[in-house]
């Protein structure tokens, strides 16, 4: 082509029509993604509209001032892919029947091939079965969703979650993963230790209007650190408040929001300082392991795509594209930045993470200020610090603690003193120094440290745990 005219190139494209397609396809790639990165840009101004932190004062403001009217609607969620995660499962639930729970609802998804009988005898799934029914639980089986290509076989299978969103026989769901625990109340209003179990009923008179709420992943989110160099994204001026000038705050906003109708209400609850934080976040702002939302067969639907990706979407959406690495943490959070981009009207709630979107891991972290630090004000706060931590006080507001230690066995896996693992955990410095040479005798020691309530603190989670276990694990015969 190198020896053709201008006017002999032009007669060469007209000739061959499989050039046109392909420029025509090239050219509608570029113009259609400057027209979303506008968009993009667009929508970044206006999220305030759509995503509102909800506090715990505006929490227990519903939850004082609402009542649960409709309980036969309203179902408590986990799911299952194998038969450990069943078992622990039922034992949530078992607690929630302790706690006096006013949703009699508790459903169980699980995958449909651990429905295995035996003639000749007790199986696992007759064990759960019978402990399920026992405590009037619904154990519903439903299809593996699992990819081959991921990265990781042990999360290959995560995507089963998204089957809650097609529960559309209820209203209102509250979902939170099989792996976490309802804790014991450690302490009372008054400051008394009491053994009373929790459940998480409050969280179902958190209005309807707000499609989905979920606590943010605080220790995932990118962050600024290095000094002033935030000015540069950010130029106005961020004072950071103690917690009683917030506590203060919240006090007037739920007097401000008693007499408002749920739009009004919406508009005064917090919104994200530097809403830019959420969409540079893209794939990790929100943690899933606890969530509310109501059941949509759409959105369901819709996850299945973000899933398996439609052939278009490789030239028309790629951001939407699934990466070998993507779980269903990484999926939903996609499809949660997508909507609240465009505008498709839902509303999402800030679930208060330090009640019911705890890590185990966090009271072996060296710092601390990510979980102490209010969402909208994540982005300007100094991650290498311990400010306001104060692990006593952090406990009485922990209503379900989610087993998260990696690269820690979690409590009802085996579990070696002898193992590298050991490094990663945490010893008072109190404590007896016998006792820890005698306890990991290997050069695989805990991390000791001075903050001994922390410890003390995450051994009672894995203790309780181990006490629920030994009254309902069915599965060592």
């Amino acid at each position: 082509m190198s020896g053709l005219s201008n006017r002999g190139v032009i007669s060469y494209f007209k000739k061959n029509w499989e050039f046109k397609i392909a420029f025509f396809i090239v050219a509608y790639y570029f113009l259609t993604n400057i027209v979303l990165e506008s968009a993009h840009s667009h929508q970044i101004r206006g999220l305030s509209n759509n995503l509102r932190v909800v506090p715990d004062e505006v929490i227990k403001h519903y939850d004082q001032t609402a009542d649960i009217t409709n309980a036969k609607k309203y179902a408590y969620v986990q799911y299952a892919t194998s038969y450990e995660y069943l078992n622990l499962a039922v034992i949530n639930f078992i607690v929630l029947r302790e706690s006096g729970s006013k949703i009699k609802n508790l459903v169980i998804l699980y995958d449909s091939k651990l429905q295995q009988y035996s003639n000749n005898g007790e199986t696992p799934w007759t064990r759960i079965s019978g402990l399920s029914l026992k405590h009037h639980i619904t154990l519903k089986p439903v299809k593996l969703l699992q990819l081959r290509d991921s990265a990781s076989t042990s999360w290959a299978s995560s995507f089963t979650k998204f089957h809650i969103f097609n529960l559309v026989e209820y209203d209102r769901v509250v979902y939170f993963d099989s792996d976490s625990m309802l804790v014991n109340t450690l302490f009372d209003e008054d400051g008394v230790h009491t053994e009373k179990p929790s459940n998480l009923d409050e969280l179902f008179k958190i209005p309807k209007e707000i499609t989905y709420v979920l606590p943010q992943a605080y220790w995932l989110n990118n962050i600024v650190e290095e000094k002033g160099s935030f000015q540069n994204k950010y130029n106005r001026k961020v004072t950071i408040p103690t917690q009683k000038q917030y506590g203060l705050r919240m006090q007037k906003l739920v007097n401000d929001i008693k007499d408002l109708d749920f739009a009004d209400a919406f508009t005064k609850l917090p919104a994200l300082i530097y809403e830019r934080h959420k969409h540079d976040n893209r794939d990790d702002f929100f943690a899933n392991h606890v969530m509310v939302l109501t059941p949509s067969r759409e959105v369901f639907t819709e996850l299945l795509r973000y899933i398996h990706n439609p052939f278009h979407w490789r030239l028309f959406k790629r951001s939407r594209l699934r990466k070998q690495t993507d779980y269903d943490m990484e999926i939903l959070n996609k499809y949660l930045d997508d909507e609240l981009k465009s505008k498709s009207g839902i509303k999402v709630g800030i679930l208060p993470h330090r009640t019911y979107g705890v890590l185990t891991g966090e009271f072996k972290e060296k710092w601390h200020r990510r979980f102490v630090a209010e969402p909208e004000f994540l982005p300007f706060i100094d991650k290498h610090s311990n400010k306001d931590w104060n692990s006593r006080e952090a406990s009485k507001h922990i209503k379900l603690v989610h087993f998260s230690d990696s690269p820690i066995p979690k409590p009802w896996e085996f579990d070696s003193k002898l193992e590298y693992y050991n490094r990663q955990r945490i010893w008072c410095s109190k404590d007896d120094t016998e006792l820890y040479l005698k306890t990991y005798p290997t050069e695989h020691k805990p991390r000791i440290i001075h903050d001994c309530d922390s410890v003390r603190l995450w051994d009672y989670y894995r203790d309780q745990f181990r006490l629920l276990k030994e009254k309902y694990w069915v599965l060592d015969f």
